[in-house]
């Protein structure tokens, strides 16, 4: 029994070693989607056309590094999927898909409910000459984004088939047979660079349609440049069409270039360039906020520019800036200048609206009178509506000195309240300057007390202005006060100082007068003989003139000196009049000069006179003085 059961297990192994490696290997995970006619799994997902294509399923995203997808035979799409999640397809380098078989198909197909979104800062180039066939097809949206460049040329089909179809800040080149994109609406924003273009007559740029519920059929351009060109209008909205900034292009070979079945709202400064056959417009309303419209009618009919069943409106806190108009002679016409503001009547209508803004100005300080502020040299009260710009302003008022400055405008609330500061004039110091320099040219010493004075203009503030003259007054007052209120110290009687008595000569201290001293007559004695008596008759020359020694003492010098007398010289008492001489005897005869007596009366008159001088002259220096 035992030899029978282990050729049975013998006989198992045996068999199993026959069976193929693989047939024991786990099954590969396959995915519902394909790249150029294969179907991804778990072996190829990493290593699909070349190793240039590779998919994570769990981001259900396909990765696209310099891949060409051109095999038409296998496939007739290049890239394909049913798995119900968005597609993400990201970029990287030049990749291309290539359907050029009139059956290829699609260049990417999703379900009816799969929406795709290509990203990356790659190239994607899709050619479609398959009739009826898409660029890029779905019954759910489409999205390219970052800085993707998706260039799309169908030439039997739709460029972008879609729900809803947003560009946001990536390059895109769509051109179709039909139309560059048909969807039930579109969005282009961020800074996209979007060209659209239908191949076919009677055919749209982009064809914006509602849904089957009446939904959607809107158009939203915002901070773009968009350029659309087709037989009829470039752009179509069913619904409602807006452009917020950026630049639209619309061109029309046969219609009008822009057309909207809602309302158009133009604003953000756009700058929108119409050129059709027919009128640009819609049936709704049209708002025009801060934007730049250039439209033309290039027909040869007498064809206005802008249809008059919606003539642009500019909306409140807006005005023209600009607005020119070419009738259907060719004549230009300035629609500012000319109060005529009808811009559905001219084949060229070219207006520039901006926004403007309230602006007020308020002056301090409270309470100034005659307050004048000027714009741009223009007068203005209250607020005034002014663009976002720069402007000079100018500000007067009473007491105050001019204002002159720029004022900056932007869309920022906070710039549309200005604030001008006014400053007072100085206060007029000339009063006090006046009372200063009056006390600057006092002698301070000749008053008992200065102190007032000087604490008055050390009083003085020099920064007040015009609102406080009263106080810059009052210390002029001040100082003038405190200059009235001085007292004068008192005079002092001044001490006569005596002059020396001068003396005969005047000199710098006078002595008294000289006398002079004549010299005595000797008296003759007799000898033995009486007749030969002689009489010694002496020669008086006093000095007129005193010397540095102002006594002088006249010498008399006789004419006959007889030996037997001896001269005597006796001492003279000093007085004002000298002695006279002894008279001699008369019956002797003359033998001396007869002039003695005169010149001593002369001396004694020119010795008495100069001492007579001098106390003249001390008197009349004592009256002097």
């Amino acid at each position: 029994m035992k030899k029978k059961l282990f050729a049975i297990l013998l006989s198992i192994v045996m068999v199993a070693g026959l069976l193929p490696a693989t047939a024991l290997a786990a099954e590969p995970t396959v995915y519902d989607i394909w790249v150029d006619g294969v179907q991804v799994t778990s072996e190829n997902k990493d290593n699909l056309c070349g190793g240039t294509v590779s998919y994570d399923p769990a981001a259900h995203t396909l990765s696209l590094n310099n891949a060409t997808l051109d095999n038409d035979t296998l496939s007739d799409y290049g890239i394909k999927t049913t798995i119900p999640s968005t597609l993400k397809i990201r970029l990287t380098g030049t990749n291309s898909i290539t359907r050029t078989d009139p059956g290829g198909g699609v260049g990417i197909y999703l379900n009816y409910s799969n929406s795709v979104e290509i990203t990356g800062d790659g190239t994607l180039v899709i050619n479609v000459i398959g009739e009826n066939y898409d660029g890029i097809s779905t019954g759910a949206d489409v999205k390219i984004s970052d800085k993707a460049r998706v260039i799309i040329n169908s030439e039997g089909g739709l460029g972008i088939a879609g729900r809803m179809v947003e560009i946001d800040g990536a390059t895109v080149d769509s051109t179709g047979l039909y139309a560059g994109i048909d969807a039930h609406g579109l969005k282009i924003v961020n800074g996209a660079d979007v060209t659209l273009k239908a191949t076919q007559d009677e055919r749209n740029g982009a064809y914006i349609r509602k849904d089957q519920e009446g939904s959607g059929g809107d158009i939203e351009l915002a901070a773009s440049k968009i350029k659309a060109t087709s037989y009829y209008p470039g752009l179509y909205a069913a619904g409602n069409l807006t452009v917020n900034g950026g630049e639209v292009n619309c061109t029309s070979t046969a219609d009008g270039a822009i057309w909207a079945k809602g309302n158009i709202l133009i604003k953000g400064g756009a700058k929108v360039t119409t050129d059709g056959k027919y009128p640009m417009g819609g049936n709704g309303t049209f708002t025009v906020e801060e934007a730049e419209i250039d439209a033309k009618n290039t027909s040869a009919d007498n064809t206005p520019a802008i249809s008059d069943k919606c003539v642009p409106v500019i909306a409140d806190g807006y005005h023209l800036n600009y607005a020119k108009a070419v009738d259907s002679e060719g004549t230009e016409i300035d629609l500012l200048s000319s109060g005529t503001q009808d811009f559905a009547k001219y084949k060229n209508v070219h207006f520039i609206t901006k926004a403007v803004y309230p602006v007020s100005f308020v002056v301090t300080p409270d309470g100034l009178t005659n307050v004048v502020v000027k714009v741009n040299g223009q007068e203005v009260t209250g607020s005034v509506s002014l663009e976002a710009g720069t402007y000079p302003v100018e500000v007067t008022a009473d007491n105050c000195k001019a204002y002159s400055d720029n004022i900056t405008i932007t869309s920022d609330t906070a710039t549309h309240t200005q604030t001008i500061a006014m400053a007072y004039l100085p206060a007029d110091y000339t009063k006090v300057d006046e009372a200063i320099a009056k006390a600057n040219a006092l002698n301070k010493d000749a008053y008992t007390d200065f102190t007032a004075v000087e604490t008055a203009i050390n009083a003085v503030v020099r920064d007040k202005n015009i609102t406080e003259q009263d106080e810059v007054d009052a210390m002029a007052k001040a100082i003038e006060d405190a200059m009235a209120a001085l007292v004068e110290k008192p005079t002092e009687t001044p001490t006569a100082t005596p002059t020396a008595t001068p003396t005969a000569a005047p000199s710098a201290s006078p002595t008294a007068a000289p006398t002079a001293t004549p010299t005595a007559t000797p008296t003759a004695v007799p000898s033995a003989s009486p007749t030969a008596v002689p009489t010694a008759t002496p020669t008086a020359t006093p000095t007129a003139a005193p010397s540095a020694s102002p006594t002088a003492t006249p010498t008399a010098t006789p004419s006959a000196s007889p030996t037997a007398v001896p001269t005597a010289t006796p001492t003279v008492k000093p007085t004002a009049t000298p002695t006279p001489a002894p008279k001699a005897d008369p019956n002797n005869p003359k033998t001396g000069s007869s002039n003695l007596p005169v010149v001593f009366g002369s001396a004694a008159l020119v010795l008495s006179g100069g001492a007579l001088a001098a106390v003249l002259i001390y008197k009349k220096k004592r009256h002097e003085k």
